[in-house]
C-alpha cells in the first residue's frame, strides 16, 4: 500500500524546487469532490488536493482547467485516455522528482474526479492507452535486535528514546504513536496496556497493544519530567502523550519532530543510507521497527496473531480472549527488549543452548544413519549368501 506520508514530503520538495502548482479550491465542483474524499480522511483529502493541482497545472499548457475539461470531455472533443496518458508524461518530467507510487496515486485521484462527474473510464481501454510508470518492488533492508540497540545507545533525546522503545514492543505506527493521550495507557497491568482509538488507527478499527517493561521505564520517566510528578499525569487525560506543550497540538507536528531527531541518529550512527533509486526515504525508517517486531511476534507464536495484533487484516475466525492475548506477547517480550542486559544475555544464551541440542540431534542423526547404514549392509550380505547357497539347498533336496 501506498505510503501517503512520504508522497506528501515528496510534494513539499517538489514545491519548493520547481514551479507554483495551481490553486484547485475556487472551483465549486473541485471543492464539493474533495469534500466528499474528505469525509473519512483528512490525508487522503490533502493528497487528492495535490493530485488535482498538478492536474490544473498541467491542463493549463493544454487551454483547459479543471472544470471546462469536464466539459469538453462531455462534448466529445477531447479523449479521456489522451489528457490522463499526457498527465503521465507531464509527471514522470524529471524536474518533478515524483516516485513511480506517487505518479500512481496521482492518476488514480485524478480518474475518481473525472469519474464522480460522469466521464466514463474503461478499465481496459484505460490500462491499454494510458502507460503508468512501473512501481518496482525492492528488498527492504531488515532490522535485528542488535541495530535497533545501537540506534537506542545513541539516543540521548528522553522523549525520543521513550518513543522508539514503545514502538519497538509494541509494534504501533509511529502516527498511532502520536496520538496517544494520557488516558490511552494503562500503567496498572502488567505489561503495561495500552489502547489505539479506531479513528487514529490506518484501518480505523480499535485494537490493544503492549509495551515491554523497559518501555514503561523510560515512558514513565518522560511523564514525570514533563509534569514534574508522575502521578499528575492523570489530572491530563487527554494531553498527547508525547507531546511536549500542555496546550493541544497536532500529531504530525509531534512527528513531524521525532522524525527529524530520530535522522540526525541515524546519520550520528552513519546508518542514514537512502533506499536505492531514491531521494528522501531512507532505508531505516519507523516503520522498519514495526517490521521487526511483526518478525518476532510471527516467529515466536503465529502468524494469525501477528495480523491480528498489528492491526492488519486478519481471518474473523481466529479470536482469542484478552488474557491469551496478553500471555502470548509475554512469549515475545525478551525479543522485544534491547536496553536489558540480564534480559538480552539470557536470550544469547538460550540461542546457544539451542544451537546446542541442534548440534546434538544432528549427531544422534548421523549416528543413526550410520548403524542402520551397518545394518542393511549385513542383511546385503545375507541376502547375497542365501542366494549363492540356493542351488546346493536345491540339489541336496
Amino acid at each position: 500500500m501506498i505510503n501517503i506520508i512520504f508522497i506528501l514530503i515528496s510534494v513539499k520538495i517538489f514545491l519548493m524546487k520547481t514551479r507554483t502548482l495551481a490553486v484547485v479550491e475556487p472551483y465549486a465542483k473541485v471543492k464539493e469532490f474533495l469534500n466528499s474524499v474528505g469525509r473519512n480522511s483528512e490525508q487522503t483529502k490533502k493528497v487528492y488536493t495535490f493530485a488535482l493541482a498538478h492536474f490544473e497545472t498541467f491542463l493549463l499548457t493544454q487551454g483547459y482547467n479543471l472544470e471546462t475539461l469536464l466539459t469538453a470531455l462531455g462534448n466529445k472533443k477531447l479523449s479521456v485516455y489522451s489528457i490522463l496518458d499526457r498527465f503521465v508524461g507531464y509527471l514522470s518530467d524529471r524536474d518533478t522528482r515524483l516516485s513511480s507510487s506517487a505518479i500512481i496515486l496521482y492518476v488514480a485521484a485524478v480518474r475518481s474526479y473525472l469519474e464522480r462527474y460522469d466521464i466514463d473510464i474503461v478499465p481496459n481501454k484505460f490500462k491499454r492507452q494510458v502507460k503508468l510508470p512501473k512501481n518496482y518492488k525492492r528488498i527492504k533492508e531488515p532490522l535485528d535486535s542488535k541495530d535497533i540497540r545501537a540506534i537506542l545507545q545513541a539516543c540521548n533525546n528522553s522523549r525520543l528514546k521513550a518513543f522508539l522503545l514503545v514502538i519497538c514492543s509494541s509494534g504501533l505506527r509511529a502516527r498511532e504513536a502520536t496520538t496517544l493521550r494520557n488516558c490511552d495507557i494503562d500503567f496498572s497491568q502488567s505489561p503495561t496496556k495500552i489502547h489505539i482509538l479506531a479513528e487514529n488507527t490506518k484501518t480505523r478499527q480499535e485494537r490493544t497493544v503492549y509495551i515491554s517493561t523497559e518501555a514503561t521505564n523510560e515512558l514513565k520517566q518522560f511523564i514525570d519530567s514533563k509534569y514534574g510528578n508522575q502521578n499528575d499525569y492523570m489530572e491530563h487525560p487527554n494531553d498527547l502523550v508525547f507531546s511536549l506543550h500542555n496546550e493541544e497540538v497536532k500529531p504530525k507536528y509531534t512527528y513531524n519532530t521525532l522524525n527529524k531527531h530520530f535522522h540526525n541518529i541515524l546519520r550520528k550512527i552513519n546508518r542514514d543510507k537512502r533506499k536505492a533509486g531514491q531521494t528522501i526515504r531512507r532505508e531505516i525508517s519507523f516503520h522498519s521497527m514495526r517490521t521487526f517486531v511483526k518478525s518476532v511476534i510471527a516467529t515466536q507464536t503465529n502468524s494469525d496473531f501477528s495480523e491480528q495484533y498489528l492491526g492488519h487484516s486478519y481471518s474473523t475466525y481466529w479470536n482469542i480472549k484478552e488474557s491469551e492475548r496478553r500471555e502470548l506477547y509475554l512469549k515475545c517480550l525478551p525479543y522485544l527488549t534491547f536496553l536489558d542486559y540480564p534480559t538480552v544475555e539470557n536470550i544469547g544464551r538460550s540461542y546457544e543452548n539451542k544451537l546446542r541440542e541442534k548440534e546434538e540431534e544432528i549427531l544422534h542423526l548421523h549416528n543413526d544413519f550410520y548403524q542402520m547404514e551397518l545394518a542393511m549392509n549385513s542383511m546385503q550380505e545375507r541376502i547375497d549368501s542365501l542366494e549363492k547357497n540356493r542351488p546346493k539347498i536345491q540339489k541336496t533336496q
